[in-house]
């Protein structure tokens, strides 16, 4: 017969709750349970069912957890772990008196009754420090976990002698030995703590000995150490050293190690052992994105450039869209509708900037794009600092020259008037200016490719000035001049969140914003320095850069209306006529924007997640006109692939109150690698 198991009853217990306890016993005896043989029930089921007037016997009923069934041997082992925590406490003469169960044949119900006797606690009437004459006792005192006074627990007792043996530790005494002793007065039910100390040598760096750096210069190695011969030895630098071999870039692998560690010596020899990448690597690939088709890249970098670890890198891209997802390049020829990019750079971590670890870097980039709005050709000088401030807070200064061809694509809803270049602020032509674009970024993310908790933030501002003037060119001669004046700020921050819900859920948040301030009342922004919405990576109920500004959309609608109400076409703009078609207009960026995005990522299975999503905001043109009632709204949901790299998301978001006057449409499908 089977009894039901009712709540354990605990005697003899006062320091702790029965409800701690019972919670305490339950989570014990279910934690050295045996894993449950796995039986496949549903086929033999299935199987027997397949023979014709079969009747299979009835399931069995679910097998109960180990603290609803009784088990005389789990459950005393399970009691001496609680007693254990007794004494850990300071009850040290808590013992286990032994269990009863009672059976009540009429109720079919089993009573156990656990006893205990917790004894005095014991306190802590004084501590001392024995042997320490490199260390201050004031020094020690402040280690000291527990003081007197306190009850006897010793997990604090341990912690104050792993505490002082690091203090010993970051001096330099490597063989310094503490240990814990304690003096018992039973019948007062005191505890007098003393922590021997035995120093040993004080150990410092004799040679530094470098192997491994056949192409890599060694001053270059010893530049990056932040230890030097004759200097007291700090596990501490040595780790700071390791860490900061590996920034260079250049080594496979690096190890500090102490000759002889095991013989107590006043002086002792460093080596670092140096492993190195392979001298160049090339690397190549193929892809395929909606936007903008299928792609190849070729990479080839050589990390350690005249063995002082500079690394030379020479990147190249080519996409070639498809008119199936950009019908705006129907009309172009095949060698017209190519885009790419190519950058040659150079890199140092070899430098430190006000004892912070930093990086510089100068590039040089050529780039073809075809826009639904625009043409772009652009060449562009990069220089620029990045240090890390700590392990996670990191700083940026980038210095940029640029020159920008634009023009006005053919498939932007007809050629301007001089309304709409007025009206648009669209310009076309050769810019020339230089930028300057300060950026802080915290990033407190467990993990920067697949986060599931914590936060990052990044702000940037940008100041960007024109270089020269029409028939004039700029720096030395060099660089044709500006066709269009340019003087302004351009900010933008980002602020997103983590919240895990369970083991396999994750709820991510993420607001953005930036605008566009000019710096004089003939400062215009070309269209390439404007914000755009709408994409993987931002609204995706819209294609990518489709989004419309708000305070464009009423005169891209006013236009479509005076072309369906004109019988002539006198008045009808040729923007007009392509929307009153049934043709989406083309976005051509705004100057201020707010983006706010969230999204439950659920753990399906493996390496397959889904998500819902949604993201709330809106792009204006005109700054002045923002409105916070003005913010659209997308929803959606999607599939990530957890890859190495970062998820590979198939997202499809739905456009919830399209603009059925502009035909925007409904929903959009995106595939992307990474996150926010």
């Amino acid at each position: 017969r089977s009894y039901r198991l009712l709540p354990v009853a605990f005697e003899g217990a006062s320091f702790r709750s029965e409800r701690w306890l019972r919670e305490r016993l339950a989570a014990l005896l279910d934690e050295d349970a045996p894993e449950p043989e796995v039986k496949n029930a549903d086929e033999g089921r299935a199987l027997l069912l397949a023979f014709p007037g079969a009747r299979p016997a009835p399931s069995p009923p679910p097998a109960l957890t180990p603290h609803e069934m009784w088990d005389e041997v789990a459950w005393d082992r399970a009691v001496e772990r609680i007693v254990d925590g007794y004494r850990a406490d300071g009850f040290l003469e808590a013992i286990y008196l032994g269990t009863s169960a009672v059976l009540d044949e009429k109720r079919r119900t089993v009573a156990v009754t656990v006893r205990l006797r917790e004894g005095s606690r014991t306190y802590v009437d004084a501590i001392s420090f024995e042997g320490s004459s490199a260390v201050s006792m004031p020094e020690l005192a402040r280690e000291a976990r527990l003081a007197p006074g306190d009850p006897l627990a010793f997990e604090r007792v341990e912690e104050t002698r792993a505490a002082i043996g690091r203090i010993y530790l970051s001096r330099g005494y490597l063989y310094a030995r503490v240990e814990a002793h304690q003096d018992l007065d039973r019948v007062r039910h005191l505890a007098a703590l003393r922590f021997v100390v035995s120093e040993g040598p004080k150990v410092h760096i004799g040679r530094i000995v470098v192997t491994g750096n056949h192409r890599t210069r060694e001053d270059v190695v010893r530049r990056a150490l932040s230890v030097t011969e004759g200097e007291v030895y700090d596990p501490e630098a040595i780790a700071k050293s390791q860490a900061a071999l590996l920034r260079l870039g250049v080594f496979r692998s690096v190890a500090l190690r102490m000759q002889d560690p095991e013989v107590p010596q006043d002086t002792k020899d460093v080596a670092v052992e140096v492993s190195e990448r392979p001298w160049a690597a090339l690397t190549q690939g193929v892809g395929f994105s909606i936007a903008n088709g299928p792609r190849a890249f070729l990479e080839w970098a050589q990390p350690n450039l005249l063995g002082r670890a500079v690394e030379l890198s020479a990147r190249t891209k080519v996409n070639y869209p498809l008119t199936e997802f950009r019908p705006d390049l129907a009309d172009k020829a095949p060698a017209d509708r190519v885009e790419g990019r190519a950058d040659v750079g150079v890199r140092s971590v070899t430098v430190g900037v006000l004892s912070f670890p930093a990086g510089l870097r100068g590039d040089v980039i050529g780039e073809i794009l075809h826009r639904q709005a625009y043409d772009l050709r652009r060449v562009t000088g990069v220089t620029g600092v990045d240090l890390g401030l700590t392990s996670r807070v990191g700083f940026s200064l980038q210095y940029e020259v640029e020159v920008d061809r634009i023009a006005k694509s053919a498939s932007a809803s007809g050629p301007l008037t001089e309304a709409d270049v007025e009206r648009l602020r669209f310009d076309e032509g050769v810019t020339t200016l230089q930028a300057l674009r300060p950026s802080i970024s915290l990033d407190y993310r467990d993990n920067s490719a697949h986060p599931h908790r914590g936060w990052f933030a990044s702000a940037a501002v940008e100041w960007a000035h024109s270089l020269g003037t029409p028939g004039n060119r700029a720096l030395l001669g060099l660089l044709p001049g500006s066709q269009i004046h340019t003087n302004m700020l351009k900010t933008s921050g980002t602020l997103s969140g983590y919240v895990p819900v369970g083991d396999a859920t994750v709820v991510a948040l993420s607001l953005r914003g930036g605008r566009v301030f000019p710096l004089d009342s003939e400062s215009r922004t070309i269209i390439p320095r404007r914000f755009f919405l709408g994409g993987a990576t931002t609204m995706r109920g819209y294609a990518e850069e489709e989004m419309i500004p708000q305070d464009v959309r009423d005169v891209l609608a006013a236009e479509a209306r005076e072309c369906l109400s004109s019988a002539t076409g006198v008045g009808c703009t040729p923007r007009g006529k392509l929307i009153a078609g049934g043709e989406r207009p083309v976005s051509e960026g705004g100057e201020a924007f707010l983006l706010g995005k969230a999204e439950l990522r659920m753990r399906l299975r493996g390496s397959l997640e889904a998500a819902l999503f949604a993201d709330v905001g809106n792009l204006w043109l005109d700054p002045t006109k923002y409105a916070l009632l003005d913010l659209r709204t997308n929803v959606g949901m999607g599939l990530r692939f957890v890859t190495p790299i970062g998820p590979a998301a198939l997202d499809i978001g739905f456009n919830v109150q399209p603009d059925n006057a502009i035909n925007e449409r409904t929903w959009a499908l995106h595939f992307a690698i990474g996150l926010f």
